[in-house]
């Protein structure tokens, strides 16, 4: 091994010639990494690597020429050991080898280079503007944002503030929507500006390019179902106005159906009368029954139009009932007419049970229900007050706009009805 590298077997020779390639093409490796990284020629590391590299090239050089492999007769007849030779290709071979490495795990170190490379790969695009408007940080995204939008790349602050202006015109096959900007393949882009300061002196003007696909396919998505939404309030609200046609359609006939009750009672005590002779006086509670039934008739034929409260009135003057009201119905039309439902059931069941003289409704509104309370001042029932036709029908009509009705018997008759507001269908 003490011998000079010409004067060694040829595999000894082999061995040293491939471990020298190794050597060079790792040296070569280290010095690029290096260089890389740090960007400064003088820097130890990248000048000793450097060195090595020269070093191993020439070395390889001359060994190849005292080779037996090239089949030169006469070659330099370099007078240096070939452990010499073997021991320095090896120490060149490590010494890479442990600058890659160190390169290699230099990446989880932040340095200047390290924050441009992380800057330049974020999908956010960004660019800063200084006071004069030359940009003086832009990362990749940014560029092809406005290439592919203004069709170059970003050179002056007025390349971005064109394209928040209303009247800008994307490129060919992309375009805009308000503030999105959208490819042809669906992608959809954002882009906002703001003023950043540094200290009190610089000002930097920053602009950000956001992908928001998925925010946009969400908006577009929220916008047809709203007009969906939309569409069917619209047909809920047609079908309201049936349903409440329909509902006032019902209180006629049961009107209707009350008044025939009526008229034949008073039909069979008249006949009953006159069978007798008529001979007798006439009946108080004869009188007063055709009294109920010729107000009812006149209620019945009156038009459905005119005011139900001023029919109350009516019905209440006819049958020698003072109707006295505190508070004003609610301002929705459907919601009065239930309230108001409330108090006309009230006026047949005040004279017809009770005997009253004055009748009571008290009308209240919040912001989420109106409330209106129906008493009178006559007899007090003799028990608790079992829902007939008149109080069931207006308890369905009640409920079926999404309200609560509550009968007190005792100590004194007492109607309360609650109608919640905004409900459709009421």
């Amino acid at each position: 091994m003490m011998n000079c590298f010409y004067e060694v077997s040829t595999p000894l020779q082999i061995v040293l010639l491939i471990l020298s390639q190794v050597a060079i093409v790792t040296l070569l490796g280290s010095v690029l990494l290096l260089w890389r990284r740090y960007g400064e020629p003088m820097r130890f590391e990248t000048g000793a690597a450097t060195v090595l590299l020269i070093v191993n090239v020439a070395l390889y050089a001359v060994i190849q020429l005292d080779s037996r492999l090239t089949g030169a007769d006469n070659g330099l007849r370099l007078n240096i050991p070939y452990a010499v030779l073997l021991a320095f290709t090896v120490f060149s071979l490590i010494y890479a080898a442990c600058d890659v490495v160190k390169v290699s795990k230099g990446k989880e170190v932040i340095n200047k280079n390290s924050v441009k490379e992380a800057f330049d790969n974020l999908p956010t695009g960004v660019c800063f503007f200084n006071e004069s408007g030359l940009p003086v940080l832009c990362n990749l995204a940014m560029h092809r944002f406005s290439f592919a939008f203004c069709g170059r790349d970003v050179q002056f602050i007025t390349d971005l503030e064109e394209c928040l202006s209303d009247d800008f015109v994307p490129v060919d096959g992309t375009r805009k929507d308000g503030k999105a900007f959208i490819l042809p393949d669906g992608r959809v882009w954002q882009l906002e500006r703001c003023t950043v300061m540094q200290g009190d002196d610089n000002q930097y003007t920053q602009f950000i390019a956001s992908d928001i696909t998925e925010l946009y396919k969400t908006r577009v998505e929220l916008t047809e179902e709203n007009a969906q939404l939309r569409k069917a309030q619209a047909d809920l609200k047609r079908l309201s106005a049936n349903v409440v046609a329909a509902t006032r359609e019902e209180e006629i006939l049961n009107t209707k159906m009350r008044v025939h009750d009526e008229m034949g009672r008073c039909l069979v005590a008249a006949q009953k009368y006159l069978r007798e002779g008529g001979v007798q006086a006439v009946d108080e509670s004869i009188v007063l029954s055709w009294q109920r039934a010729v107000s009812m008739l006149r209620y019945n034929n009156e038009s459905t139009q005119e005011d139900i409260l001023l029919q109350i009135r009516t019905t209440c003057k006819s049958i020698n009932l003072d109707f006295i009201q505190s508070g004003e119905p609610p301002e929705d039309e459907n919601i009065a007419y239930v309230l108001s439902c409330a108090v006309r059931e009230c006026v047949t069941n005040a004279a017809r049970y009770a005997q009253a003289t004055e009748l009571y409704a008290d009308f209240t509104e919040n912001d989420a229900t109106a409330t209106v309370t129906v008493y009178n001042n006559g007899k007090i029932p003799d028990g608790e007050i079992t829902e007939g036709g008149g109080l069931s029908t207006l308890r369905r009509r009640v409920e079926r706009a999404g309200g609560t009705m509550i009968v007190q018997s005792l100590p004194q008759f007492r109607l309360t009805v609650t109608v919640p507001k905004g409900k459709e269908g009421v």
